[in-house]
Order: structure tokens, then C-alpha cells, then sequence
């Protein structure tokens, strides 16, 4: 009997001993900044009265508005990687470290990676941005000896489709932003009459007013500066309208305040020599 309970006291003092351990929490990392690709190199730190610890930790990795978690279980004091993949928002990226009552968070950064793929099916012409930050330049387009410019801004992960036109027949077609170029012969493009262009069809669908680049030298209402100059005009008969009803309410307003005067200067004439206003009852 003595034995058990000289064995459930060293028992219970042991288990006292183990959770009144203080833990040190700590994330190392190989370096600060990192490019699609690479892998990111790090440790949990884990010190139990300050000697290494081996436990599993929880982790999260996410982007800095936490829109991209990604959950782990790692055992502490071993070294990890985790990879940079090519959808990862550039940016800040954060590891968040739990154990037991213990968090730690530490930074590091993901590089600007731009890239995108042109190609052409058929009429049209797909954009896709494999980048990890929004395409925005603006894309050159040949038809033929026509050139065409059609500004971007295509969200990471995301395509565009736009469609070209010419008059019917076969074309060559060359396409760059300065930086990435293809081109494709033997196009076959229809359209009406001489026009020659590119349609963004999302935004065209959505506002059928944009989405048009345009040609400089060919004649359409859509992709040439009538377009521009029908915006113009409209403008202009707009604003000649408010004009006319501005002058129109202003002179209203000033003949009602010229026979508010009138009659005040009338009834001030009828006070001075004494008339009096009937007070009907």
C-alpha cells in the first residue's frame, strides 16, 4: 500500500513538473524575400525551460489579407519547406505558430512576378495572366499590316477573349506588349465592310460603347475617332441644354424677386401716408 501511494506522489509531483514548464516560441526562416518557385525554408523553434522541445505545432501560412491559408502540422525543431507557388499574391505572406497558451507570427515577403500567355483560336485572341500581380500593359495587335492597341487589366489567374476582325479573307497575325510575342499565319477573320479591330466581347457584352480598339486609319464608328467625336457632340448638345435651362430659371427667378420688390416698395408707399391694411375677421 505504501508503494502505490509513494508512487502516486512521484506520479503527481512528475505531472506538476511538466506543466509547469515555460515554452519559447520561435519561427526561423532562411530569408526575408522569395520568388515563385523557390521553396520557402524555415523551423519551429520549441524551448520547454529552455532546452529544444520536439512537438507538433500548428501553422498557417497566409497572404496579408487572408485570402490564401494554407494549414500545417510540423514538428518543432525540425527544418520545413514550403513552396512559393505560381497563383501566390505577391506581397507579404505571414507564418502563424501555435502551441499550447504560445502564438507567434513572422513575415516574409513573395517577389512581383509578371507573365502571361497569348494565343489565338480561331478569330480571337486569349490573354491569360499567369503572373502573381494584374496584367495591365497594353497589348499591340497586327491584322495584317493594321495595327491595333487594346489597353489590359486581367486579374491574377484570370483570361481574356478578344475577338478580331477584318473583312473576309486569310491574315497574318502578330501580337506583343513589348515583352512577350507570337504570331500566327493563315487567320481566317470576317467581319462588315472595311472595319479592322479587336473587341474585349466581356466588356463589350456588359457596355457595348467599350471594349473596341481601335484602328487609326480605317473608318468605323466603333473603332475609329467618329466614335469620339459622336461622344462629342452629344456632349455638346447636353450642355448647350443645361445651359438654356439655366438661363431660362435664372430669369424666372429674377422677375419673381423684381415684383417682390414692387409690391414691397408699393406697400411701404401705403404705410407712409398712413394706410392701414383691412383686418378681416
Amino acid at each position: 500500500m505504501q508503494k502505490w501511494c509513494i508512487f502516486l506522489l512521484v506520479a503527481v509531483f512528475l505531472a506538476s513538473l511538466v506543466s509547469a514548464q515555460e515554452y519559447a516560441l520561435d519561427i526561423k526562416t532562411d530569408k526575408q524575400l522569395y520568388s515563385v518557385g523557390e521553396n520557402v525554408t524555415y523551423t519551429v523553434l520549441l524551448l520547454a525551460d529552455g532546452k529544444p522541445f520536439s512537438d507538433n505545432v500548428q501553422l498557417t501560412f497566409s497572404d496579408a489579407e487572408g485570402k490564401m491559408p494554407f494549414n500545417r502540422t510540423v514538428l518543432s525543431n525540425v527544418e520545413q519547406t514550403f513552396f512559393v507557388e505560381n497563383s501566390f499574391i505577391s506581397g507579404f505572406w505571414s507564418i502563424d505558430a501555435t502551441y499550447k497558451d504560445k502564438k507567434v507570427k513572422r513575415i516574409f515577403s513573395v517577389g512581383e512576378r509578371q507573365e502571361v500567355e497569348f494565343s489565338i483560336t480561331g478569330d480571337k485572341l486569349v490573354i491569360k495572366n499567369n503572373g502573381n500581380v494584374p496584367y495591365t500593359k497594353t497589348v499591340q495587335i497586327m491584322i495584317g499590316d493594321k495595327l491595333v492597341t487594346q489597353k489590359q487589366d486581367i486579374r491574377v489567374g484570370d483570361f481574356k477573349e478578344i475577338k478580331l476582325i477584318a473583312p473576309d479573307g486569310t491574315y497574318s497575325i502578330q501580337v506583343t506588349d513589348g515583352v512577350q510575342t507570337i504570331s500566327k499565319s493563315n487567320v481566317v477573320l470576317t467581319g462588315t465592310g472595311n472595319v479592322i479591330g479587336a473587341l474585349d466581347e466581356q466588356l463589350v457584352s456588359n457596355s457595348p460603347a467599350l471594349g473596341g480598339a481601335r484602328d487609326d486609319s480605317q473608318g468605323s464608328f466603333f473603332f475609329n475617332r467618329h466614335f469620339s467625336v459622336a461622344f462629342i457632340f452629344i456632349g455638346a448638345i447636353g450642355g448647350l441644354a443645361l445651359l438654356v435651362f439655366m438661363e431660362r430659371f435664372t430669369r424666372k427667378k429674377s422677375r419673381e424677386r423684381a415684383k417682390a420688390a414692387l409690391q414691397h416698395a408699393v406697400d411701404q408707399a401705403a404705410y407712409g401716408y398712413g394706410y392701414q391694411p383691412n383686418n378681416f375677421q
